[in-house]
């Protein structure tokens, strides 16, 4: 299975999401977030084919940076899963892809976890060998069903990177 982590597009400043009442969990993504996360999908949807399926944080920014990516590789479904929350456990998240019959996924969520999620993939531990920026992905393979220690890092790429490809 081929798992491509996506960390959220440019979300609301924290601050100014408090100023305006809005709580973490609704903070939208940006103007210049959202026109980001389109460029970054049209690249990954060229040279990453094959997602048949998005999971995504139920946080408002990553699941409208999961909408953006569905739309690219031609409107696909997006499950929104707890096991994306900032604070989730590795285990919860595999457990959830190991009853995904898809051979490539892609999930959609927030750092520290997203890069804690990858590290424990490939090396074991939680805590992090990379660092995921706004906008920025990689593809972890895995030989069988997503496991602690069982993945290798096939491709990293910042935001930048993707946005010209």
């Amino acid at each position: 299975m081929d798992v491509m982590v996506v960390r959220h597009g440019i979300a609301m400043d924290r601050d100014e999401a408090l100023e305006r009442s809005i709580g973490d969990r609704d903070r939208p993504l940006t103007d210049k977030g959202s026109s980001r996360m389109n460029r970054i999908a049209d690249g990954l949807a060229r040279r990453a084919s094959g997602i048949s399926s998005i999971f995504s944080s139920p946080l408002r920014r990553a699941i409208e940076t999961a909408d953006i990516l569905a739309k690219a590789y031609g409107k696909l479904a997006r499950i929104d899963t707890p096991a994306l929350l900032p604070e989730a456990d590795p285990d919860e998240l595999v457990e959830i892809l190991s009853h995904v019959p898809d051979s490539a996924v892609a999930l959609v969520g927030h750092e520290p976890h997203l890069s804690g999620f990858v590290s424990w993939c490939l090396t074991g531990q939680r805590s992090p060998v990379l660092e995921l920026k706004k906008g920025g992905a990689c593809l972890v393979r895995f030989d069988e069903a997503p496991r602690q220690n069982g993945g290798r890092l096939i491709w990293l790429a910042p935001p930048a990177l993707l946005r010209h490809i």
